[in-house]
């Protein structure tokens, strides 16, 4: 049985009599068999948050009797990977135990997921590289956009918990393990290299740049030290007997955390004789089979390289239709549509000044984008409460290889985090700010995360895993919602955004497959996305970039939205006057993160029950 069938069998049945959408508690008349799924989950997720120190932290699970895990960090050697697998091939084997048949369907929609979860790590942890808990492989342990020193600043400086004294030590404690982590990707990096991969010449340019402006900053001044100093000193910690904390901060900096940058700076530096442009993944080992299995991990589907890249040509050619009757609309006539898009890039009224004056009109335009939708949503959700979300600047010292924004989760109890990339203001022209904020903030990153939140149904195992068809396809699918609110109907130009930003991750799905399928240049690929989908060719650059190292996430975003979409018409044609976008919205929120067979079996038995 392949994997798509194997996850449609294990969910068939899920959710018939769920009411609304919401889901029923874990453990309402649930018999001997769930209990035993229930009690191995959580022996499973227990086990992994030990291994991984900072999920523990990100999960509030490092308290009481798990406190020591807040002043560690996660063992990234490569027998810590070895170990993994070794123990995700265990866990394997004891699910496979589990009587499924005997299970309750909620229960079997947990086991399916497990199932997905278990079988994919197996795979990707014998590749080389990185695999992340969205299941997002990169065959480079350290790049632009991953490793130690792009991840743990924000993490160690802004998320790690600080309310006493205790969660001050532990504090240092992280920050000196900073440079064990540095170590130990070095180390891989060697590894690899030795293996035969080797990152792209201009991956190794950008990721350098990012290291050393870590290395050489000022360190009281960064994202790793700066953001917990001042936690420290609005607590009043500095005056209950932790000593100069910025002293020894600085020391550790110094001494531990500054060499081991230097010496994973002369790692990469090493591989650059070897280095060339090639963009795919195809030119190293077992490149192809690489790639496929990069694709199936971040869809959740099976659809192969080749057919994605002509499913996106397909949308491409149907979205720019779209937008240049809508542009037709406004007067803009003359010349191709992707040019008079490029022309909407110029044109005055939707640009800021390229200062930090227009920096803060960007932040502030953002802010109230994300009150306009949330005003809207109990037009669309029956769980309409937002937790808080603050709206800033990505660090200056990543932000030339980072993506235009993206969302975080705050730390326990702190506001979720929306981070524009500001390095350009002129990048963020205010006729696409809406859509990328619906995207990240409301209803796409944040409210998926507030609404999940507040699930107390799902177990821990369930609120941990994460699958990129399925967070980033719920935020490209918010922005239709967004869309079908009404937040346009007196901006015409925040529409023609909102279609482009749709184009845009269509046309991620051809320059994707064709950087590690049809073995395009990534000079190749910059100039069909300009060309083709209106983006701006320094960010386009980035974006292109960013492919290289992360194959597959790309096409992630519309392949999820795509079949959220034909879930919610399957459901909408099976129930008819009965179907309530309120409750199929609760259904697919409360469900939690799950691969995107699971959820189509799950919508579909919850139509035919409610039809």
């Amino acid at each position: 049985m392949d994997r798509r069938r194997f996850l449609e069998a294990s969910a068939a049945g899920v959710l018939m009599g769920w009411g609304t959408g919401a889901l029923p508690a874990h453990g309402q008349a649930a018999g001997g068999a769930d209990a035993a799924l229930q009690a191995l989950l959580q022996r499973h997720s227990d086990a992994y948050l030990h291994r991984s120190p900072e999920e523990a932290t990100a999960n509030n699970y490092d308290v009481g009797a798990n406190a020591a895990l807040r002043g560690r960090l996660d063992d990234r050697s490569l027998g810590a990977r070895a170990g993994d697998r070794a123990a995700i091939r265990a866990a394997l084997t004891e699910l496979d135990a589990i009587p499924v048949g005997a299970l309750s369907p909620r229960a079997r929609l947990d086991h399916a997921v497990a199932g997905y979860v278990y079988r994919t790590l197996d795979d990707l942890l014998g590749r080389y590289g990185y695999v992340d808990g969205n299941l997002r492989p990169s065959p480079y342990v350290v790049s632009q956009m991953n490793g130690a020193y792009y991840w743990l600043p924000d993490f160690i400086g802004s998320r790690h918990p600080i309310e006493d004294a205790a969660d001050v030590e532990a504090w240092l404690a992280r920050l000196a393990a900073l440079a064990t982590a540095l170590d130990q990707e070095t180390d891989r990096i060697a590894h690899d290299a030795a293996l035969g991969v080797v990152p792209p010449d201009f991956v190794l340019v950008r990721t350098i740049t990012q290291i050393k402006g870590l290395r050489d900053g000022d360190p009281l001044q960064s994202a790793l030290i700066a953001p917990a100093l001042k936690r420290i000193a609005e607590k009043g910690l500095g005056e209950k007997g932790v000593g100069d904390v910025a002293g020894r901060a600085l020391a550790t900096f110094r001494t531990r955390i500054q060499p081991a940058l230097s010496r994973q700076i002369a790692a990469l530096e090493a591989l650059a004789p070897r280095a060339d442009s090639r963009a795919g993944v195809w030119k190293l080992p077992d490149g192809d089979a690489y790639y496929a299995a990069a694709v199936r991990s971040n869809t959740t589907a099976e659809t192969t390289p080749g057919e994605l890249h002509r499913i996106g040509l397909e949308q491409c050619r149907a979205l720019t239709d779209q937008i240049d009757r809508l542009l037709r609309a406004q007067g803009l006539t003359r010349g191709g549509v992707i040019a008079r898009v490029a022309a909407l890039n110029q044109d005055p009224r939707f640009r800021v000044s390229p200062d930090d004056a227009g920096r803060a009109t960007l932040l502030a335009l953002a802010e109230t984008h994300l009150k306009t939708v949330t005003a809207l949503l109990p037009d669309a959700f029956g769980i309409a409460t937002v937790d808080p979300i603050v709206v800033r600047r990505i660090p200056p010292a990543i932000e030339a290889g980072a993506p235009g924004a993206f969302y975080s989760e705050g730390a326990p109890g702190q506001p979720g985090i929306y981070s524009l990339n500001l390095k350009t203001p002129g990048e963020h022209v205010t006729w696409r700010l809406p859509t990328l904020t619906h995207h990240e903030g409301v209803p796409g990153h944040h409210f998926q995360y507030s609404v999940l939140g507040h699930a107390p149904a799902l177990p821990l195992f369930r609120r941990m895993v994460r699958f990129s068809a399925y967070t980033e396809g719920w935020a490209l699918y918010a922005q239709q919602v967004a869309d079908e609110l009404g937040v346009y109907a007196d901006d015409p130009f925040g529409r023609i955004g909102y279609l482009q930003s749709e184009l845009f991750r269509a046309a991620r799905i051809v320059v994707d497959t064709g950087l590690h399928h049809h073995r395009w240049t990534k000079a190749q690929a910059v100039a069909w996305m300009v060309e083709n989908a209106g983006e701006q060719q320094e960010a386009t650059d980035r974006e292109v970039t960013r492919y290289a190292v992360y194959p597959g996430q790309a096409c992630s975003f519309k392949v999820g939205a795509n079949a959220i979409v034909a879930a919610r018409e399957r459901a909408r044609g099976a129930m008819g006057g009965g179907f309530d976008i309120r409750g199929f919205h609760d259904l697919v929120l409360t469900a939690g993160p799950m691969p995107m067979a699971v959820l189509d079996a799950a919508i579909d038995a919850w139509a035919a029950k409610k039809g």
